[in-house]
């Protein structure tokens, strides 16, 4: 099955506010169980340990680095200390970034208002039970910071994010989506994974575990909320095109290989582009 990228001729968004941060992250998105996952980390090692593309954990630790001249000598000890322990170094580098940026965030987020207002109503009426919904708010304000924390990272980082906002746009109903892709911080590039629905659910049964959206959901179910899914990812590649983000559709039944090949060329011509523009 091929799944060609559409050219579509969509005239850009008239008012659409940049959040600073945003466009030095590449974003892994598709339906829960098109298998991203595995073609994120089949790309990253096509990639190697090169110095532009970083996880997000290793973007933490480069930006509380760069605010260690914000702390005392004697904290910045501390700091470096625990930097080197898996785990404890990133709770660590999270904790330090928020601090020293904690005033500018706030200052972004209130021009960000129509996406926190998307966020709340996902929390209220979006898929899963009461606790799943309320769930998502503290991870995805987490998610924000780690944007804005971007802007500490050295010129020529990267960051590839297999979870972020617009992944998180499938879980909100249908009412929303337009609202809040269109509002959602944009990213510097989307790889969108695709297949066919029966496909996905095959290899959701296989699993063997379910996310909390599809808790209780019969064949059928799945069936329809895989659709729903896909049709959600279609829905955010339209609008990040509009917003001039740059959108790789990639085969998910394709062989790994092929499809972690075909990412990974992508980025790297991205960078080169970016470097000339």
């Amino acid at each position: 099955m091929n799944l060609p990228t559409p050219q579509l001729a969509i005239p850009p968004v008239a008012h659409d506010p940049a959040f600073p941060g945003a466009e030095r992250q590449v974003e892994f998105v598709g339906p829960p169980g098109v298998g991203k996952s595995a073609i994120y980390h089949a790309a990253r090692a096509r990639l190697g340990r090169q110095a532009i593309y970083r996880t997000v954990q290793e973007g933490r630790l480069l930006a509380a680095t760069a605010s260690l001249d914000q702390v005392s000598p004697i904290r910045r000890i501390s700091y470096l200390s625990a930097f080197q322990l898996p785990r404890v170094g990133d709770v660590f580098a999270k904790r330090l970034a928020a601090i020293s940026s904690e005033d500018s965030f706030r200052q972004m987020l209130h021009v960000h208002g129509p996406f926190l207002e998307c966020c709340i109503e996902m929390a209220r009426t979006g898929f899963g039970d009461a606790f799943a919904r309320f769930a998502r708010l503290p991870i995805m304000l987490e998610q924000l910071r780690d944007l804005h924390l971007w802007n500490r990272l050295p010129a020529d980082v990267q960051i590839l994010q297999q979870d972020a906002l617009v992944q998180k746009g499938w879980a909100s109903p249908p009412s929303l989506r337009e609202a809040y892709f269109s509002s959602v911080p944009k990213p510097g590039a989307v790889v969108l994974v695709a297949a066919r629905p029966g496909v996905i659910v095959e290899r959701l049964r296989n699993r063997g575990r379910r996310i909390s959206a599809h808790a209780g959901l019969d064949d059928n179910e799945l069936h329809t909320a895989t659709v729903d899914a896909a049709e959600a990812f279609a829905l955010a590649a339209e609008h990040l095109r509009r917003r001039g983000v740059p959108v790789l559709e990639v085969n998910g039944e394709d062989q790994l290989s092929d499809a972690a090949e075909q990412v990974a060329q992508f980025l790297r011509i991205r960078i080169p582009q970016q470097e000339i523009g």
